[in-house]
């Protein structure tokens, strides 16, 4: 195994499980993390992700209980769990780390100084769901400019977009974990009409998933709402029209 630098001690953890998928599903290692970041956001999509999550496994079941690509898979999910009780943003410290090595430049922002221009930027006392206003990072990463600024203003509507598919699943992850209420959006920031894929956090849900996916970005209100209403098994998602997709640019905090 290579011996790889991480900011966080806890990332040796979570590392250690991605290179058991690795090498168990015979799979490299960014397919493997790829995969476990899918598996994730599927399981805190059930049941509405079920199929995708099934799907995303099924590459990863070869071998003996207990030692299948798959049992490590688990077991990374349940540490990742456990980690991000610490607050600490392990997923962008793996993947800079150990997957992209900062190919094209890309870094994630140092949690300190995502930390810093929150508090330059938004309010030090909470607002409540009353004074909720949309904070938005239009290249997103793993949502280090969101948990920060979700740190000062819980309650606030937390909306990230990035061009990576990768990092949107690790924005959403994170969100959720965290039970942010927020979208994160798989596309280009400079095409408007980019949005191939819009995930929701931290809705109240009432099939107890953490993660859905939708088709457009609501605007935020003050009220706390159960739009989660469907059955599992039927499409979560409902058209509206083209005014209702974006967010005035008055309620914006851009960073």
């Amino acid at each position: 195994m290579s011996k790889e630098s991480f900011q966080y001690p806890e990332t040796q953890q979570l590392f250690r499980h991605i290179e058991n998928v690795s090498q168990r599903s015979g799979v490299s290692r960014a397919a493997a993390f790829e995969d476990f970041l899918q598996a994730s956001v599927s399981a805190l999509g059930h049941p509405l992700m079920d199929d995708e999550y099934l799907e995303t496994i099924e590459k990863h079941k070869e071998g003996t209980k207990g030692k299948r690509g798959v049992d490590s898979l688990a077991a990374a999910f349940a540490t990742l769990v456990d980690i991000s009780e610490s607050g600490r943003d392990v997923l962008g410290d793996l993947f800079q780390s150990s997957i992209t090595y900062g190919e094209r430049g890309q870094f994630m922002t140092p949690e300190p100084i995502a930390e810093m221009v929150s508090k330059m930027n938004l309010p030090e006392k909470d607002t409540g769901l009353d004074g909720r206003r949309t904070v938005a990072d239009p290249c997103c990463g793993s949502g280090r400019m969101l948990m920060a600024a979700a740190a000062i203003q819980p309650h606030w509507h937390f909306f990230g977009q990035d061009v990576d598919r990768r990092c949107v699943l690790m924005c959403s992850i994170n969100l959720s974990l965290r039970n942010r209420y927020g979208h994160v959006v798989w596309g280009d920031s400079l095409k408007p009409n980019d949005r191939r894929l819009i995930y929701e956090t931290g809705r109240v849900q009432i099939w107890g998933n953490a993660i859905r996916k939708v088709n457009h970005v609501p605007l935020p209100s003050g009220a706390v709402e159960q739009l989660d209403n469907l059955d599992p098994v039927s499409n979560p998602t409902t058209s509206v029209s083209e005014s209702e997709t974006a967010t005035p640019k008055s309620q914006l905090y851009l960073f």
